[in-house]
């Protein structure tokens, strides 16, 4: 069974956020602080607690307190499984991501945003044997890469024992990528699990290539200069 939800509501709240993107199957944990964002979560939590993220776009500064900071609009709502009323009025909450989405219009009429979104289901039209050599490819990636951390790459490997599908495999393993918001982004965006996979590949790789040559630096090297 995909880890994505198959049902989204009409409305859904859309906080938007710098250099955070939020995967299918991922928790995330929020500080909400913001008055406009302490009535979203309000209202969130005396409805369906759903809440949708949304990467913020390079230049989003200046108009960051509007509704025209620019966001991406693929986004992933989540659900709030966990919620704390602090002080002030402020809140914790656990958001888990339930499924990818695209924004389709803006709603007026409250201080944060609100929009009408269509599901972007995980599709996996790939030969068996390739969506097998693509696991075999992710699983390998982690037994060999020194540059994960440990802890990380323990639980990313328990995620093949679990017989999960590629797709929630994937977006798992992409949710603590040590990468930047937007290569995140980019992973978020692409609904077909064979193609975020290989992305996903190129993306660990590259990571495990910077990794060594830190290393070389570090101990000196053995560079020949011609």
């Amino acid at each position: 069974m995909n880890g994505e939800d198959s049902t989204i509501p009409e409305c859904v709240p859309i906080f938007p956020l710098p250099e955070v993107v939020l995967f299918p199957r991922a928790v995330l944990p929020l500080h909400i602080f913001e008055p406009r964002y302490v009535e979203m979560t309000s209202d969130a939590l005396a409805g369906n607690s759903v809440i949708a993220i949304s990467l913020l776009k390079e230049g989003f500064q200046p108009v960051y307190y509007s509704r025209r900071a620019p966001i991406h609009a693929v986004v992933c709502v989540g659900r709030i499984v966990a919620s704390e009323r602090v002080s002030n009025g402020k809140y914790n909450i656990l958001l888990r991501g339930e499924s990818r989405a695209r924004i389709v219009k803006e709603f007026s009429g409250r201080a944060y945003r609100r929009a009408e979104v269509e599901r972007l289901p995980t599709s996996s039209r790939a030969p068996k044997r390739r969506l097998a050599a693509l696991r075999k490819s992710l699983r390998d990636m982690i037994r060999d890469n020194d540059a994960a951390d440990p802890a990380t790459a323990d639980n990313w490997k328990q995620l093949f024992d679990a017989h999960l599908p590629l797709g929630d495999v994937a977006d798992v393993i992409a949710s603590g990528l040590p990468v930047i918001a937007e290569l995140r982004q980019c992973l978020l965006s692409e609904p077909d699990a064979p193609t975020r996979a290989k992305m996903l590949l190129e993306h660990m790789r590259t990571l495990a290539a910077l990794d060594r040559c830190q290393r070389r630096a570090s101990h000196g090297g053995d560079w020949a200069m011609n």
